[in-house]
């Protein structure tokens, strides 16, 4: 139960802390101690999280439930993740090459046991963005086709591990949006779905040629999961510390923990 309010020592503290603080608060910062300020910043964001809500609830007038803000990039990340999920599906093997950038869902229906959580269901696997080759790109031409060809690197993905997975099972969902929202609507939908290939137990399938040679390499969940991917098996690529069974039992403790909450 929350205690009760001492409003009098309340006051005289706020009092006494306005008295200490100099006119000018920007004045002299520059020399102080990066540590200090650093410690003081965080003292500062803790009074607020705690003065703020208190000033809120002394005024009469009471604040909305909610306020749509039209400019705030997280509703717009939700809006256009919710509009992406609206579009129709396409397999992976025939997505047509075409101009934009975006945001897009990978959806699985096969036989891999690992995955039957969600096989053939309305749960991503994975999800991504494609970014425009510049941040100014105003039409689809100028941004290129940047979602299409990062759709089509995945599908090659795929196929190079034809032993674990077929190409045939695999969907996706993609939505051509304005330069720069892309990044908002990709954190709405990994927020919202917890796709396990983009998930630290399941992580790598994202990746495309790293080369060992250009640092120290050790192989993904993902590739340990599904052998295949050329790159992945060269020498000074060190295997993962985790087997395969470590890999499918975590791979299972993710779906349980999330999928109940999507």
């Amino acid at each position: 139960m929350a205690s009760e309010i001492n409003y009098s020592s309340l006051e005289n503290a706020l009092r006494e802390l306005l008295a200490a603080l100099p006119e000018d608060l920007a004045a002299g910062t520059s020399s102080l101690d990066p540590v200090k300020v650093k410690r003081l910043r965080a003292d500062i964001a803790k009074a607020l999280d705690r003065l703020i809500p208190l000033s809120r609830a002394l005024d009469p007038i009471k604040q909305p439930p909610f306020v749509f803000d039209p400019t705030n990039p997280e509703i717009v990340g939700q809006l256009i993740g919710r509009t992406m999920m609206e579009q129709s599906r396409y397999r992976l093997s025939a997505v047509p090459r075409m101009y934009g950038s975006g945001v897009y869902a990978l959806y699985y229906s096969g036989n891999f046991d690992a995955y039957k959580a969600i096989r053939g269901s309305e749960r991503p696997i994975y999800v991504g963005k494609a970014d425009p080759p510049t941040p100014e790109a105003k039409t689809v031409e100028e941004q290129g086709p940047k979602l299409s060809t990062r759709l089509r690197e995945h599908a090659k993905s795929i196929r190079a591990v034809g032993s674990t997975l077929d190409i045939a099972d695999f969907e996706c969902r993609f939505l051509v949006v304005q330069s720069g929202w892309q990044r908002a609507a990709e954190d709405y939908l990994l927020s919202r779905f917890k796709p396990v290939w983009n998930s630290p137990v399941c992580y790598g399938f994202g990746k495309h040629g790293d080369a060992p040679t250009t640092r120290a390499n050790t192989r993904s969940p993902w590739d340990t999961l599904h052998p295949g991917r050329e790159w992945a098996a060269r020498a000074g690529n060190v295997p993962n510390p985790a087997s395969l069974a470590e890999i499918k039992r975590l791979v299972g403790e993710h779906f349980a923990k999330h999928l109940a909450k999507a």
